[in-house]
């Protein structure tokens, strides 16, 4: 994939940008001003809409500067309507989003989408490995329980 078709769903939207040709992510930018309270979600429109080609997804992510979270990051591809950025506020100060500020960023990345196959467990559990089944959270939850 070279090129990513991106519209202006607003005439004042800013298109997504890369500070470096190298970056992986195109920065998104907030398209009005937007305040979210301390401990809350928000919304953010970006005014944009972006075409993501079968066999790709689109992820979105905090800036690495930025104290704030996002949620809601996958962009499917066949979505057609505006780039909307989910975000917490973690912190105990207001968060302000002016126009033009950046939000986060996309990810454009290649998935696959294999179709869901139901097994018996004792199918599933033929081939086991040094894992297990835990992945590390039931212990961890047992330490935490302990200490």
């Amino acid at each position: 994939m070279e090129r990513i078709r991106i519209t202006r769903l607003r005439g004042d939207a800013r298109l997504p940008t890369r500070k470096h040709p190298e970056d992986a992510g195109l920065d998104l930018y907030a398209v009005e001003r937007v305040e979210i309270p301390p401990h809350e979600f928000g919304i953010v429109p970006t005014g944009i809409g972006v075409q993501i080609p079968a066999g790709f997804v689109g992820l979105l992510k905090p800036k690495g500067r930025s104290n704030h979270l996002l949620g809601a990051g996958v962009v499917d591809a066949g979505y057609q309507g505006e780039i909307l950025v989910k975000v917490a506020n973690p912190t105990n100060e207001r968060l302000v989003f002016e126009a033009g500020d950046a939000v986060g960023q996309l990810l454009i990345l290649p998935i696959l989408t294999p179709q869901v196959e139901e097994v018996s467990p004792e199918e599933f559990n033929q081939n086991t490995t040094a894992r297990g089944a835990s992945g590390g959270i039931v212990e961890q939850k047992r330490r935490q329980s302990v200490g």
